[in-house]
């Protein structure tokens, strides 16, 4: 994720070929004179750190703070010691070794430089607060240091870590501003534009994002971005351009990551839009490319409500079924389930009906009441009188009083009554129906079912009798 500078420490030290007249000091004016331990130890770990041989420069370099102890090259050889232990991950020695040589007169190192190297080490050290704090320091102190970019990009990341969005808005935005042609400039405005995105300021991401592939076309950020632009163009209210973009997006990269993100936000902003065919579309996309996504559950049910809504009912049902059977802890599988059961009322499937009604009521959940009630009324219709009469008793059990759904249970346990001739117990469900509901038409229609019924036990009239005749027969004569 970072970036980071060694400098040009050792050539000004070192000649090719030969130690420079510094390095050696006074002890190299005679050609005969040996070199002694601490330039030696110098020399190798120098070389050592150009070379990478980190564990090597480490070691003589600190043996050569042991045994110089006032020579003028110890600063530099705590510096370069500290580099040494940052390279090999010890960053608690690095710190320390930073710190220390911060103090000290430096030639192997640019002005302020020893305290951007303790914030890079408290950065990995994850102590973010102390690190920004350094970072800032160093800024200030040195804002023109050849690591000033750097600084801001890492005091950015280390805001981000601290849940600082608004600062590191700031920091990346400083570092695009000032050192526009940092390598650092590509990444930043990813972070940059990520972060915009996150905290939903879509004007100021676009204008980050929009320039961002001719400006960086060979970014390996750029199908990121392409998604990020397509999100904030539809989110700014440039829905068709968003569409467009993120369509492009998904036509090229159908596996990518964030694919399944732009689908479900290019079928939610066609459904917007009343585009059902393509949002659809959009829906089957994810299904097919990201069958195991988080949001496959949610394209399921979509998938099912549209179909319906296109009359592609053999459609609708393979959505329905294949979320409650693959998916039966989600939220959305009671609720497939209630619009799968209705779907086969519709058909008159009422045992197919009945059977998934009862299986969401026992599930427990939000839609078990609504379930209970669809269950009474396809038993009813199937004539399972049995199963009716639990769940619309069930319903009475769980509903509120005077509520819409122990109405509606009400009315089912009258019509089961009813059913079986039960009359009294019809007429007492139905009278209960006209104390409590507040709704006319329901208190109209249990009216008339109890007239209904009240008729029905009226002896039928009496035939009356047919008159007789008085005119007598002609006699035969």
């Amino acid at each position: 994720m970072r970036r980071t500078r060694w400098p040009r420490l050792i050539r000004w030290a070192l000649g090719v070929g030969a130690v420079s007249a510094w390095v050696l000091g006074p002890v190299a004016g005679s050609a005969g004179a040996g070199v002694a331990e601490p330039d030696r130890l110098w020399v190798v770990g120098t070389r050592a750190f150009e070379d990478g041989l980190y564990d090597l420069a480490y070691r003589e370099l600190r043996r050569f703070t042991e045994v110089a102890p006032t020579d003028p090259r110890r600063g530099d050889a705590i510096f370069l010691r500290a580099k040494a232990a940052f390279a090999l991950g010890h960053y608690d020695e690095a710190l320390a070794d930073f710190q220390v040589a911060e103090t000290h007169p430096l030639r192997a190192a640019t002005d302020g430089e020893a305290i951007f190297w303790q914030a890079e080490a408290l950065f990995r050290l994850r102590r973010f607060g102390e690190g920004r704090e350094r970072y800032a320091f160093f800024l200030r102190g040195y804002p023109t240091s050849q690591y000033a970019d750097d600084a801001l990009y890492a005091q950015g990341f280390s805001e981000l870590e601290l849940g600082r969005a608004d600062d590191a808005v700031t920091s990346f935005a400083r570092l695009l501003r000032e050192w526009p042609q940092s390598p650092l400039a590509d990444s930043a405005t990813y972070a940059l534009a990520r972060e915009l995105v996150r905290t939903r300021r879509w004007d100021e991401a676009l204008a980050v994002l929009t320039p961002h592939a001719s400006r960086f076309p060979q970014s390996p950020f750029l199908v990121e971005t392409r998604y990020l632009l397509g999100v904030s163009q539809v989110e700014a209210g440039r829905a068709a351009e968003g569409v467009r973009t993120l369509a492009e997006f998904v036509a090229a990269h159908p596996e990518h990551e964030l694919a399944a993100t732009a689908r479900i936000l290019l079928a939610e902003t066609h459904l917007k839009a009343g585009r059902a065919r393509e949002a659809l579309e959009a829906y089957q996309g994810l299904l097919k490319h990201a069958p195991t996504h988080p949001f496959v559950p949610q394209a399921l049910f979509q998938v099912g409500e549209l179909s319906r809504q296109l009359g592609r009912l053999a459609d609708a049902e393979l959505a329905w079924r294949a979320l409650r059977r693959d998916h039966p802890r989600d939220a959305l599988a009671a609720t497939a389930g209630i619009e799968l059961a209705n779907l086969y009322v519709r058909r008159r499937q009422f045992d197919q009906a009945t059977e998934v009604a009862r299986h969401v009521a026992q599930g427990q959940g939000s839609r078990r009441l609504e379930a209970l009630l669809l269950w009474g009324d396809s038993a009813l219709k199937a004539g399972n009188l049995a199963d009716a009469e639990q769940a619309y008793q069930t319903a009475l059990t769980d509903a509120p009083a005077a509520s819409p759904e122990r109405l509606r249970a009400l009315a089912g346990v009258g019509l089961v009554a009813e059913t079986r001739r039960d009359r009294d117990a019809a007429k007492r469900a139905y009278q209960e129906i006209i104390d409590d509901a507040s709704d006319p038409e329901l208190v109209r229609w249990a009216r008339g079912r109890v007239q209904s019924l009240e008729a029905q036990e009226k002896p039928p009239p009496k035939a009356k009798p047919k008159p007789q005749s008085t005119s007598k027969k002609p006699s035969r004569s």
